[in-house]
C-alpha cells in the first residue's frame, strides 16, 4: 500500500478531502504513528488519548496498513456494532481497500436452533407475550443470514425468553448437536477464522482467555495484532470471567434441561424423577437456610452456621444420588451425557467453595430474594492475564481516555500485568480552559452528613435552572438518586429522566431529543454515554466515586495489599475512584463547540490530602467555588 499515515491523517490528506469537517490533529497523528511502530516491533503500547483525539481512526489505520491479522475489542456491543457498521466501512471506502472484515459476538447473541425447537414444546412458547415472537421465528429462522437475536428486537417483549432460545457454553452440545452444520454460532466463528480484521467485545475476549486458561479450546482465531479500546474496563471485565460461580439459577436451568432431555428418552425421566425432585427441594432448602442473609459477604461467614452447613451437605448428598440415577442412562442420548457432566461440575464447584483451598482467591456470596450465588474470584487478575498473554505472539495496543492516575500508568499496569510496555499520554485537543468550568462548592456539608443530599440539591438547583442545555446529575448510590427524583420532581420545568424508569438507550434518545432535560443516573451513566452540543451543558457529580467498602472482592484486594506492606486505600481505592471520576467528568465536553459546567459537590476533593490527585488527573478545567460565576458561564453561550 503506497499511502502513509501522514498522507491520510495529515493536512490535505485523504480524510481532509473526504470528510467535510475533518481537522488534522497532532494527537491523532502521534497515536497512529506510535501504534504502527508497536505493530512493526510486536510490542505492547498503552495509550491514554483524551476525548476528541479520534482514537478509532488512529488505531484502524495502522492496523489496516500493516496487513496483519487484527482483532479489535470494544467495551460494549453498541460500540462493536458502530465500529463494524459505520466507522470501518467509511474508512475502507475512503481508502479504497477491501480486507475481510468480520463481526463476532458471544453465543447468547445468536439463536440456538436446537433450543428453539425444544422451546416449541415448552410452556414458554405458549405465553401470550411470546406468541408473536414464536410466530415470527418460524419464518425468520429460514430468512436470517446471521441469526442474531437483536434482529428480533420488535418481538422480544419478554427478555426472560432469551435463555430458552439461545445457548450457553454449559448447555451447548457442540459438534454432537444435530443442527451443528446450520448453527449460527459456529457459522459466525468459522467465518471469523479467515478475517483480516475481526471486531469483538471485551466479554468475548476474556471468555476466550478464561477458556484457554482452563485448558479448553479457543473461541477466537489467532491474531498478530490485538487492539483493546476502552481498556480501562479490563480489570473489572477480566475479573468477572476469571470468576467461578455456583448459583441457584444454574441449578434450576440444569434441572429444567435435565427434565427436557430425559423426557425425550423413553422411561428416562421416570428413572430419575425421585432424585430429580429431591435435588430441587435441596436447592430450595439452601435458600431457606439463607433467609436471614441479604447482600454480599465472605462464604466462610456462612459455613460457620450449622443450619446452612447442613443445607450444603444435603444438597451434595442429593446431587450424588441424582448422578447415580442418571449414570446408566447417559449412553442413550448426547443431551443426557451433557447434563450428567454439568451436574458433576456443579458438585465439584460447591465442594471447592466449601474447602476454599486457593489462597489467591476470594470466596464470596451474593444472596437476594429467591436467588443465591457463590463465587470464587481472583484477588489479582494480572497473573491470569499474563498467563493468557504468554500463549499469544501478538502486538498489543491498549487505549482509552482514562488510564492514568495523577499522570501515571502505574496503577493500570499493576492491575492488568501489561508490563513492561511502551506508554503514551495524549491530551485532548479540546480547549477545556475556554470551553468548560469546574465548580467546587465551599459551603456544602461533609458527604457523610445526613443533611448532605438535601443541601446539595438546594445548592445546585439555581445552576440547573440556568443551564441552557441538558443536565446530567450523576450519583454514586441509587438511594441518593431516588431522593433527587423526589426533590426535583416539582422544582423545575425540565423534562425529568430517571435511571431505572425505562430502557437505558431509549432514555438517552429521549434526553437527546428534548435538548433541555435533567437526567438522574448512577453507575452505568458515568461512562459510554455521548451527548454533544447543547444537548448537554452541565454535569453534576454528587460524591467522589469510591467503591462500596462492604464489597467482599474489594475488601479482599485491600487486605491483600495491606498484608504485603502496601496501603490499600491509597494504592487501590483512590486510583479506582479517580478513573471513575475521569469517566464521569468526560461526559461534559464531547466536541469542539461544546461548552459546559462540571460540578463536583464532594468537598473532600479540596479538604483531603488525596484531593489533589483527583484534580491533577482531570483535564485542565478553569475552576471556581462561586455559584454565581458558574451561572454566569452559561450566559456567553446565549449570545454566541
Amino acid at each position: 500500500m503506497t499511502l502513509t499515515i501522514q498522507a491520510v491523517l495529515g493536512e490535505n490528506g485523504v480524510f481532509a478531502k473526504k470528510m467535510a469537517r475533518f481537522k488534522p490533529r497532532a494527537q491523532q497523528l502521534k497515536l497512529a504513528e506510535s501504534i504502527a511502530k508497536c505493530i512493526d516491533n510486536q510490542d505492547i503500547l498503552i495509550a491514554e488519548a483524551g476525548t476528541g483525539t479520534g482514537k478509532t481512526f488512529a488505531y484502524l489505520l495502522p492496523a489496516l496498513f500493516s496487513g496483519k491479522k487484527t482483532i479489535i475489542s470494544t467495551g460494549t456491543k453498541t460500540l462493536q456494532d458502530q465500529l463494524f457498521t459505520k466507522d470501518i466501512p467509511k474508512m475502507l471506502k475512503w481508502l479504497e481497500i477491501k480486507p475481510k472484515v468480520r463481526l463476532l459476538k458471544g453465543r447468547n447473541n445468536y439463536l440456538c436452533i436446537d433450543r428453539y425447537q425444544k422451546a416449541l414444546f415448552k410452556p414458554v412458547s405458549k405465553y401470550p407475550d411470546n406468541l408473536s415472537l414464536f410466530k415470527t421465528l418460524s419464518q425468520w429462522i429460514y430468512e436470517t443470514k446471521k441469526g442474531e437475536i437483536n434482529e428480533l428486537a420488535d418481538w422480544l417483549t419478554d427478555q426472560m425468553v432469551i435463555p430458552h432460545i439461545t445457548s450457553t457454553a454449559e448447555n451447548c452440545s457442540g459438534s454432537d448437536c444435530p443442527h451443528y452444520q446450520d448453527c449460527f454460532v459456529y457459522k459466525a466463528r468459522r467465518k471469523a477464522q479467515d478475517a483480516d480484521l475481526l471486531v469483538i467485545n471485551h466479554h468475548l475476549l476474556f471468555a476466550d482467555m478464561a477458556i484457554k486458561q482452563n485448558g479448553f479450546g479457543e473461541i477466537l482465531p489467532k491474531a498478530e495484532v490485538m487492539i483493546i479500546d476502552e481498556s480501562h474496563q479490563i480489570p473489572e471485565v477480566a475479573g468477572r470471567f476469571f470468576t467461578q460461580t455456583f448459583s441457584s439459577r444454574q441449578i434450576t436451568d440444569l434441572l429444567n434441561d435435565m427434565a427436557n432431555e430425559a423426557g425425550q428418552v423413553n422411561g428416562a425421566f421416570a428413572a430419575i424423577s425421585e432424585q430429580h425432585e429431591a435435588l430441587k427441594h435441596a436447592t430450595r432448602d439452601i435458600l431457606l437456610a439463607l433467609h436471614s442473609i441479604n447482600g454480599k459477604g465472605i462464604i466462610r461467614e456462612l459455613t460457620n452456621q450449622t443450619n446452612i452447613e447442613q443445607a450444603f451437605d444435603l444438597w451434595l448428598h442429593q446431587q450424588v444420588l441424582l448422578l447415580s440415577a442418571l449414570e446408566p442412562l447417559v449412553v442413550q442420548s448426547v443431551g443426557l451425557q451433557q447434563v450428567y457432566g454439568r451436574l458433576g461440575d456443579l458438585g465439584d464447584l460447591l465442594n471447592n467453595f466449601l474447602n476454599q483451598s486457593d489462597v489467591n482467591s476470594v470466596y464470596w456470596y451474593d444472596v437476594r430474594d429467591k436467588y443465591y450465588a457463590f463465587h470464587q474470584s481472583p484477588i489479582d487478575v494480572a497473573s491470569a492475564l499474563c498467563e493468557s498473554r504468554s500463549m499469544m505472539e501478538t502486538a498489543w495496543i491498549l487505549t482509552s481516555a482514562t488510564l492514568t492516575v495523577n499522570q501515571s500508568f502505574t496503577h493500570f499496569q499493576q492491575q492488568t500485568g501489561f508490563m513492561p510496555a511502551k506508554t503514551l499520554m495524549l491530551d485532548s485537543p479540546f480547549d477545556y480552559e475556554q470551553q468548560a468550568l469546574m465548580l467546587l462548592p465551599n459551603n456544602l456539608p461533609e458527604p457523610n452528613n445526613p443533611h448532605f443530599n438535601r443541601a446539595m440539591f438546594t445548592y445546585v438547583l439555581p445552576l440547573i435552572l440556568a443551564a441552557q442545555g441538558g443536565v446530567f446529575f450523576l450519583f454514586t448510590s441509587h438511594r441518593a438518586l431516588q431522593q433527587a427524583a423526589l426533590f426535583f420532581k416539582d422544582k423545575t420545568n425540565r423534562p425529568l429522566f430517571i435511571q431505572g424508569q425505562g430502557n437505558r438507550n431509549e432514555l438517552l434518545d429521549q434526553f437527546r431529543q428534548v435538548g433541555n432535560g435533567l437526567l438522574l443516573g448512577a453507575a452505568s451513566f458515568w461512562e459510554g454515554v455521548d451527548v454533544s452540543g447543547t444537548g448537554l451543558s452541565c454535569v453534576i457529580i454528587d460524591k467522589l466515586p469510591f467503591a462500596h467498602p462492604d464489597d467482599p472482592v474489594l475488601k479482599a484486594k485491600i487486605e491483600h495489599i495491606n498484608k504485603n506492606g502496601g496501603n490499600g486505600f491509597t494504592e487501590y481505592q483512590i486510583p479506582k475512584a479517580i478513573i471513575s471520576l475521569k469517566q464521569g467528568a468526560g461526559r461534559l465536553i464531547r466536541g469542539e463547540i461544546d461548552r459546559g459546567v462540571l460540578v463536583i459537590c464532594d468537598n473532600r476533593i479540596k479538604t483531603k490530602p488525596y484531593g489533589q490527585r483527583f484534580l491533577s488527573s482531570l483535564p485542565n478545567f478553569k475552576q471556581t467555588d462561586d455559584l454565581n460565576v458558574a451561572i454566569e458561564f452559561f450566559r456567553p453561550h446565549l449570545t454566541s
